[in-house]
This record gives structure tokens, C-alpha cells and sequence, in this order.
């Protein structure tokens, strides 16, 4: 369900739902559900209201799928927009109990999915691959979404550990099923990552088009923090085979997105990258301002 309309339909649904001092499990997962596609729209004020709502019905009135929803989501904010590991990890595991609580296979999987950024944020990328290996060994085969959440995680690790030839084959294999599955986020995603390894691996002319379908498909779905990511790796690549002012127009997007959202994980590395702009021009004054800026941003990001 697209995330405007799901947010309109959850909306009425708690209109509907008489008194708040009367609400159960059911309303909490309607609080959940808006949460989560609070979250997707990168609004993550209304997510965590909704989602800390969730949490507190939830709690009232024992519902582990509530929980293990809400909680979920919280944790990847509480790393993006809050800077929290630790707080991040405190949810997840959270989460990972209230799933395993509901003993739901699918909610499990997505709390592991979800849990292996945290090593990941940390640099403890072993520890991330056990954990996203797990989550692939349990995914249902019909569970394609998963799946390729599972595989684009890999790649990404993959290529954090110096294995670009690794994070393609995964990065192939997971662009084949969101292609099956028809899911056009889950194709973004993969598209976005495939540009990532192809760029790593010197192919930036071949890399751009999938950068830009990728891009494509988040401005369709107004998926803002997406977006920016998707341009500032396309910024990237731009600036790798040369085209300084597609690259800094992208780079530049990318920081005024992520700093409108509030969000701590894009400005720091996406500032450097922006100085490496400055630095093939040959204006080490702007290089050295946008490195200070960099370095603010990295202070402010997750820990």
C-alpha cells in the first residue's frame, strides 16, 4: 500500500475506533502500521509519535505483534535520526523478542534484517554478515521482499569488506527477484546498490542508468530519504568519470535532503565526498570547508 493512502485509511480507522481510553491490540497495530509508513515518507517526528504510541497500547494491552513492529522501526530511527546505536540495539533486540514471542517467521526475519545495522553502523561487519546470513536461511521462499532486503544487506557489507566481485554476484542475484517479485521499491533498492559495486568496481558510465532508475522510482513514491541516498551515490559515480557539476548538483541535493530530515547517517560521508569535488577542480580552500563540514557532521552522526 502506497504510504499517503495507508496513513488516510489508518487515520479513519482510529477515527472509527471510539475513545482512546478504550483501545486495544488492534488499535496498536493500526498505531504501528502508521508509524511504519510514517517512517517510509522519512518523516520520522510523526513515525516515532505514532510508533511510541504503538508501543505504549501495546504494552497495556499485551499484543507482541504491535511490539515487535513498533519497535522495530524505532530502532532504525533511533540509529538514522537520533545518532543512538545503543538505544538503537535495545529496541531491536525488543523487537527480535516480540517476534519471536508471536513466533511469526516473516516478523522475525524483518527484525534480523533490521538488527544487523547496528553491528554494521559499528564497523563490525562479521558480525552483521552472521547476523543477515541467518535471516536468509530463514526466509520463507515466498517471502520475496525479505529476500531481497537480505541479499541487498550482504552485497552492502560486501563491499564495506573490500569484496566488490562478492557484493555484485549478491547485489545480481537480488535485482533477478525484486525484478520477479515486481515490487518497485525492493527494484530501486537493488538498482541503487548494483550502481554502488558497478561504480566501485570502475564502471561508472555503466553504473549511472541504474542510479537513475533508482531515482526514478523514489521520486515516484516520495521517498525522500531514499532519494538521497540514491543522489549522493550518483553524485558519486558522476564525479568519477568526470562530470564535476552533475556530481556536486546531486552531492548538494543529497546534503539539504538528509539535513531537512533531521537525519545523522548521509551528511558526514556525503560533505567528504563533496570535497573530493572541490579537490579535482583544484580549490583546496573549499576542499578543506567542506572536509571541517564533513568532520561537524560525523560528530553529530551514530555512535
Amino acid at each position: 500500500m502506497e504510504s499517503r493512502t495507508a496513513i488516510d485509511r489508518y487515520e479513519r480507522a482510529l477515527a472509527m475506533a471510539g475513545q482512546e481510553s478504550r483501545w486495544g491490540a488492534r488499535e496498536a497495530r493500526i498505531l504501528a502500521g502508521m508509524g511504519e509508513s510514517y517512517y517510509w515518507l522519512a518523516d520520522y517526528p510523526a513515525a516515532t509519535e505514532a510508533l511510541s504510541r504503538a508501543v505504549a497500547l501495546g504494552e497495556t494491552q499485551p499484543d507482541p505483534f504491535a511490539l515487535g513492529l513498533a519497535t522495530r522501526y524505532l530502532g532504525d530511527i533511533a540509529i538514522n535520526f537520533e545518532g543512538d546505536v545503543d538505544k538503537a540495539e535495545r529496541l531491536l533486540n525488543r523487537s527480535l523478542l516480540a517476534a519471536e514471542e508471536l513466533g511469526d517467521s516473516w516478523a522475525i526475519v524483518r527484525s534480523r534484517l533490521f538488527a544487523g545495522w547496528v553491528p554494521w553502523t559499528r564497523e563490525r561487519f562479521d558480525e552483521a554478515e552472521a547476523i543477515w546470513r541467518g535471516a536468509l536461511a530463514l526466509v520463507d521462499p515466498k517471502d520475496y521482499w525479505a529476500r531481497v532486503r537480505a541479499l541487498t544487506a550482504l552485497s552492502i557489507n560486501r563491499t564495506e569488506k573490500q569484496d566488490p566481485e562478492g557484493a555484485l554476484q549478491l547485489i545480481e542475484e537480488a535485482c533477478a527477484l525484486a525484478e520477479e517479485s515486481g515490487d518497485q521499491f525492493s527494484v530501486a533498492n537493488t538498482s541503487v546498490q548494483k550502481g554502488r559495486v558497478l561504480d566501485d568496481l570502475g564502471r561508472g558510465e555503466e553504473a549511472l542508468p541504474w542510479f537513475d532508475r533508482g531515482v526514478s522510482i523514489f521520486g515516484e513514491f516520495g521517498a525522500r530519504w531514499e532519494m538521497a541516498d540514491a543522489r549522493a551515490a550518483r553524485g558519486i559515480a558522476k564525479r568519477n568519470v568526470g562530470r564535476l557539476d552533475e556530481a556536486e548538483e546531486d552531492l548538494r541535493f543529497a546534503i539539504r535532503t538528509a539535513e531537512e530530515l533531521g537525519d545523522r547517517q548521509l551528511p558526514a560521508w556525503t560533505w567528504r565526498n563533496l570535497a573530493k569535488v572541490a579537490e579535482l577542480r583544484g580549490d583546496k580552500a573549499a576542499a578543506e570547508e567542506l572536509l571541517k563540514r564533513s568532520r561537524d557532521a560525523e560528530l553529530r552522526g551514530p555512535h
